[in-house]
């Protein structure tokens, strides 16, 4: 066989062997539709809770605050305050019960039940600033038509209270945070 005919043998070979390989396919099995829980809080605050001005010693009032949870996942609930300020030691004289229950709405405890106490101390000590520090009992079972629970907070001034308190201010936010399992 000549050289020239020895090189076209070749390519041949090199040619025919390119497209000797075995292939095959399947339609792959559509996954099925994966979504995430939820988790979702409101309350039926119409305004702030408290706003009181000429606060004597002896003087104490009761605000009442309805917490809904619709998510659909179970989610522990916890109370804490943010943004608390205070002049002339308030915060340390104020005093301050919070109740867990059913019944009653915001501002009006009107029907209010107690099923646990959360917190009796002063407004200086009330936790802050983080769930892991908030207060609370309630668990919800992740019912998306909603779960609710009601927080009666009381405050008082006791009638002991020192006079450097005078002229004082206190202020805090609420917050009411849901955190799932």
């Amino acid at each position: 066989m000549s050289a020239a005919g020895a090189l076209a043998l070749a390519t041949a070979l090199v040619w025919q062997s390119a497209y000797a390989g075995f292939t095959d396919t399947t339609a792959a099995v559509p996954l099925p539709t994966v979504t995430t829980g939820t988790v979702a809080l409101s309350d039926d605050a119409g305004g702030t809770l408290f706003t009181v001005s000429g606060l004597k010693r002896g003087d104490s009032g009761t605000r009442c605050i309805s917490v809904t949870s619709t998510g659909t996942v179970p989610a522990g609930i916890r109370m804490y305050a943010t943004g608390r300020s205070d002049t002339n030691g308030l915060a340390s004289a104020l005093r301050l019960t919070v109740r867990i229950g059913t019944g009653g709405g915001y501002a009006d405890c009107a029907g209010f039940r107690s099923n646990a106490s959360v917190y009796d101390g002063t407004l200086a000590a009330f936790p802050t600033d983080r769930w892991a520090d908030g207060l609370g009992t309630w668990t919800t079972s992740g019912d998306p038509a909603g779960e609710q629970r009601t927080y009666e907070i009381t405050y008082s001034l006791p009638v002991n209270t020192q006079g450097t308190v005078q002229s004082g201010s206190a202020t805090v936010t609420f917050v009411w945070e849901a955190q799932s399992r």
